[in-house]
């Protein structure tokens, strides 16, 4: 025996380098799928974000008559798409993260191409949503179906790690902001915890979607603010006071939201009141504003609510229409994303809190405003601090900016703009989904011989409270008998007809290694409610459907558990 060891500790030694030497592999390869996620990424936001773009920009340019009609009817031409398609899903970012919750969650083609259309639809005609939506819905989806194309070679866990490297790379891609894409696609799933083991994925999904996006369309910020950095304790507590302010109308407007979608009305007069309140709008912010900077994803209006002319009342009138409209926009199914209405807001804020404080530096609350009702919003503090030194150009706004998204979290409690949002990661079931038949199975190894008469076989098994029974021929498995089988046959012909008879040979054995999943998809493929397990030749067990059912069940209670 002592002899022996050195032999079983090298064979462990081989099969640890083995198994460590296909999780490098796998890894690398996942790196790469990334890396190809990001470009496509690229590639589609970059021609979505210039076709809307411009529809856009000719609808906000045309005569007040114009401007009050095209959004109403925009909207109305999604719920037609919807109505058409059979389906009222509007989800963008939050069907991302609906889809990053469920087990075996994954987002399809099919549902992509209807979304990116009632996206263009809504955003072209100048609602007052935002472009990160469709952005993160195209990353996520070609994350899946990445993986899907490639599972053989990748294991079930990097179906979500694509899936976020994906949502990465759109919001990369959108903002050309590509540590805000990693750092919102890891935030934004849960509001007190981060998605986990797609850093790196992300890193590389989002580096490339935004060197593809840049390239195309140019790397200026997105909303360049100009101005300095200094601040003093004045702005520090001034941020403090911004953030409890940005928490609380947060906090209002993702209960406002939330009321928005499930409003208990029918879809024609949802639709309708939407449309004739949103038309009303728009000689209402001519007159008040001298523009439509209620519509649209509002990069305009944030560089308009920053400048010293506004007057407080003009600023909270724009929030108070934006909000308006972007509530209108929800509740009559419009497609699109929260992400920039919620910048824009917390631009709107800072800039009243500007006014109020007569703070020197003109354009640090405005720019911290953003971090602030960005974080609380949809409770990524730290996306909405590096949105703000990403796309402003101003990383030295930074500490105040931390400060703002730190008070605002503390004052949104547990509200958020998104209903699949979970409060932290759950236990984790991998293991789980890993299981392996033999620590499930009914141990019991006992068989009936092929030759065994079927009359006597029942009295076997009923005696035995067995419903199932892997039959052997000379030692080997042979095939299964139900008790099911030996009903079907004639009662007279119990005593001449033996087990080789009727059983099913057909049902190939379940190897003790092999997983539940694969098991369970076996057994669902060829209409068996049971299988035999085997080690080697020989029988060692039998699992049903039952017993695969029950983990299944527990897998769903685990991966479906909202709060840690």
């Amino acid at each position: 025996m002592i002899g022996r060891r050195p032999r079983l500790v090298y064979v462990d030694s081989i099969e640890a380098r083995r198994r460590a030497g296909a999780l490098a592999r796998r890894f690398h390869i996942t790196l790469l799928l990334a890396a190809v996620i990001g470009v496509l990424t690229g590639l589609a936001v970059a021609g979505f974000d210039v076709a809307v773009s411009e529809t856009l920009e000719f609808v906000l340019d045309q005569p007040l008559i114009v401007v009050a009609l095209v959004p109403p009817l925009g909207l109305i031409g999604v719920n037609v798409l919807n109505r058409v398609c059979r389906d009222d899903d509007a989800a963008t970012t939050d069907a991302y993260m609906r889809a990053y919750h469920e087990r075996g969650g994954r987002l399809s083609l099919r549902q992509l191409w209807r979304k990116l259309i009632g996206s263009a639809l809504t955003l072209g005609s100048g609602n007052a949503f935002g472009f990160e939506g469709p952005s993160i819905l195209l990353g996520s989806t070609i994350g899946t179906n990445v993986e899907e194309r490639f599972g053989s070679r990748e294991g079930r866990d990097d179906a979500k790690v694509l899936m976020v490297a994906g949502a990465a790379a759109g919001v990369a891609a959108v903002f050309k902001a590509p540590l805000t894409g990693v750092v919102f696609a890891l935030e934004v799933p849960y509001r007190a915890d981060v998605a986990r083991r797609a850093l790196l994925p992300s890193l590389v999904a989002a580096g490339t979607s935004y060197v593809t996006f840049a390239a195309l369309l140019g790397t200026e910020p997105l909303l360049a603010t100009g101005g300095s950095a200094p601040f003093d304790l004045r702005d520090l507590g001034g941020g403090l006071l911004l953030g409890i302010v940005c928490g609380v109308l947060a906090r209002l407007g993702a209960a406002a939201i939330g009321r928005a979608k499930r409003l208990q009305l029918s879809r024609t007069l949802r639709v309708a009141l939407a449309a004739g309140a949103l038309a009303a709008l728009a000689p209402v912010g001519q007159w008040w504003f001298d523009g439509p900077f209620h519509l649209g994803p509002s990069y305009e209006t944030i560089e308009w609510a920053s400048h010293p002319d506004r007057t407080v009342a003009v600023l909270a009138g724009v929030f108070a229409l934006r909000a308006i409209a972007t509530w209108l926009g929800v509740a009559a199914g419009g497609i699109g994303g929260l992400f920039i209405p919620l910048v824009t807001q917390g631009a709107i804020v800072g800039a009243l809190c500007q006014h109020i404080l007569d703070a020197p530096n003109p354009l640090l609350f405005p720019t911290v405003g953003i971090a602030a009702f960005l974080g609380a919003g949809y409770r990524t503090p730290l996306a909405g601090v590096a949105f703000v030194a990403e796309a402003t150009g101003q990383p030295g706004f930074l500490v105040p900016a931390l400060l703002a998204a730190a008070a605002s979290q503390l004052t949104m409690g547990r509200q958020s703009f998104s209903p699949y949002q979970r409060h932290e990661r759950a236990a984790d079931i991998g293991p789980l989904t890993t299981l392996a038949v033999a620590d499930i199975m009914n141990p019991n190894a006992d068989t009936v011989d092929v030759s065994l008469a079927l009359g006597d076989a029942l009295t076997v098994m009923l005696s035995q409270n067995r419903r199932w029974a892997p039959a052997v021929d000379g030692g080997a498995y042979a095939g299964l008998l139900a008790v099911t089988d030996i009903v079907g046959v004639p009662r007279d012909e119990w005593s001449s007809r033996t087990v080789g008879d009727v059983i099913r040979s057909d049902v190939l054995p379940a190897s003790a290694r092999e997983t539940v999943a694969s098991v369970s998809e076996r057994l669902r493929a060829a209409g068996v409610r049971a299988v035999a397990v085997t080690d080697g030749d020989r029988v060692v067990g039998v699992v049903t459907q039952r017993d695969l059912d029950n983990v299944e069940v527990l897998l769903d209670h685990l991966a479906n558990t909202a709060e840690g």
